[in-house]
């Protein structure tokens, strides 16, 4: 399987994610523009569940445009971010 997520530095994540919402560039779950995104990119949410799997504190930030567009979780009690890429692997 490809590895379609990168690890990022749990601090300058947290920067990217105040920047974000003060430039009004977050996407909040459940809205109809975040549905629409979450389909274009194509996210393989089977990885995704895995890793909230391990973290059971496990944060979803989503940037859906800009220098820092993309699907983000993180722990702040394992101070862990990581960024998932768009796949050409399907949800099974």
């Amino acid at each position: 399987m490809d590895k379609n997520y990168t690890e990022i530095d749990f601090q300058k994540s947290q920067e990217i994610f105040e920047l974000a919402e003060i430039n009004n560039l977050r996407l909040r779950m459940g809205d109809f523009d975040t549905a629409q995104w979450l389909q274009k990119k194509n996210i393989n949410l089977d990885i995704v569940k895995d890793f909230t799997q391990q973290y059971h504190d496990m944060r979803i930030f989503i940037i859906g445009e800009g220098e820092h567009e993309g699907f983000y979780i993180y722990s702040k009690k394992q101070e862990t971010c990581i960024k998932f890429e768009a796949s050409n692997i399907q949800k099974k």
